[in-house]
């Protein structure tokens, strides 16, 4: 089970910054469309990277509450989250580049995007060092750093909702 794992988080890891690496390079990009859901109007690219951060976000979660309410479910649900996250790392990787790579006069506010983003990476580099085989010599560190961009993670996403979808549209 364990290689199994090992083996599709190095895949998505892969496809991920093969992906991101044709974004930079302009060799691939996603056309511009506009898709309206429940009344909000965003391109494809932004949603992409909504269901990607809300994923993660509904995700993280997950995995300690399995650790304390179904220890004996532990290594068979561990996937979930792991491989889960990885492709909501992968949708925001694409989000994100896409988002970088606009055109000087198009180009977006990075301000909370940068850090959701920074965030959600270091979330994810401490997640794999709490179930890799070194979490015993880091693990009160890692834990306390994993706590802490977990916190940062949400407490951003809260305030990218309320610039984006409640401040930014009113100046408009």
């Amino acid at each position: 089970m364990r290689k199994f794992l090992v083996f599709f988080s190095c895949l998505i890891v892969v496809v991920t910054l093969i992906l991101v690496v044709a974004i930079f390079l302009h060799v691939w990009r996603l056309p511009y469309v506009q898709i309206e859901v429940f009344g909000i109007s965003n391109s494809k690219v932004h949603w992409i990277g909504w269901i990607g951060t809300m994923y993660v976000a509904f995700a993280t979660p997950f995995y300690p509450v399995i650790k304390r309410r179904f220890p004996l479910y532990l290594k068979k649900i561990l996937n979930i989250p792991v491989l889960g996250n990885l492709l909501g790392v992968l949708l925001v990787s694409i989000h994100f580049a896409i988002q970088v790579t606009r055109p000087a006069d198009n180009y977006p506010h990075l301000g909370t995007g940068i850090v959701i983003y920074a965030a959600m990476i270091l979330l994810l580099l401490t997640g794999f060092l709490m179930i890799s085989p070194a979490r015993h010599k880091f693990s009160k560190q890692t834990l306390f750093l994993h706590a802490a961009y977990a916190t940062t993670f949400y407490t951003v996403i809260i305030i990218h909702i309320i610039q984006d979808a409640i401040l930014v549209p009113s100046f408009t």
